[in-house]
């Protein structure tokens, strides 16, 4: 897997970056829609966690599929690739995680899924106006410049690694620093119930789509950020 990809300026349309999805692909649509997202010049990156939870997981690879469409790997996304057949321990994790649609996907399909997402990065950088802005699923390692991460993560640095798709430092408050060496920085993977948090440099935007779906919770939903203007619409997944 390649665990950086790096895009260059979109010079003909516009870059979004969307909070953690879970299977709402539905309320995604409606999230396009509404800022007349064009696919032929706008691109969409993600921050992780396509899967569990939300009822359309399955649509996952429908989005994958598209050349509009980038994502991190999340550590929900992690999930698919290494819980083994057979790992009843490992199994039973996931289940209770909002895994249990795998448990409908044939035989050949969960090939396709495997493969699919083990070649999602841990980390993307996009070039904007303003310099280069970072997508990961988590943290970034404490300590460490935007470039230093990514050099860890190619090197295959472990703590890295597991920062990138389960750190919370940041979002619990046991670091107060933004991230040198990039403009601004994406993360979901810890909901924030009061809409976007932002702590320096960095924005945490998983909102709680699915949530707010599976619970009607009003506050909760899926929110999508402009990279260059930093316009934020967020659309509830409570009706």
């Amino acid at each position: 897997m390649r665990r950086i990809v790096k895009f260059e300026l979109n010079t003909a349309g516009r870059d979004f970056v969307v909070g953690d999805i879970h299977g709402c692909f539905s309320l995604l649509e409606e999230s396009l829609s509404r800022v007349e997202f064009n696919p032929v010049k706008d691109r969409l990156f993600s921050v992780g966690d396509l899967v569990d939870r939300g009822p359309e997981s399955h649509r996952a690879l429908e989005f994958l599929a598209q050349s509009w469409f980038y994502s991190v790997c999340g550590n929900h996304d992690r999930f698919v690739v290494e819980t083994q057949e057979g790992d009843s321990d490992a199994s039973m994790l996931w289940l209770v995680n909002g895994g249990a649609w795998w448990l409908e996907v044939t035989p050949e399909d969960r090939t396709r899924f495997r493969e699919a997402f083990a070649r999602l990065p841990y980390a993307i950088g996009v070039e904007t106006a303003h310099g280069v802005v970072g997508i990961v699923h988590a943290d970034i390692f404490q300590e460490m410049s935007w470039p230093q991460f990514l050099t860890a993560l190619e090197s295959g640095n472990p703590g890295a690694m597991e920062t990138a798709l389960w750190g919370r430092a940041r979002a619990n408050g046991v670091v107060s620093a933004g991230v040198e060496g990039v403009w601004r920085v994406f993360c979901g993977h810890t909901v924030q119930e009061n809409g976007i948090r932002r702590l320096e440099n960095i924005f945490f935007i998983d909102t709680g789509a699915v949530y707010g779906l599976l619970n009607n919770t009003p506050n909760l939903g899926l929110t999508l950020v402009d990279l260059t203007t930093l316009e934020t619409l967020t659309v509830y997944s409570a009706h």
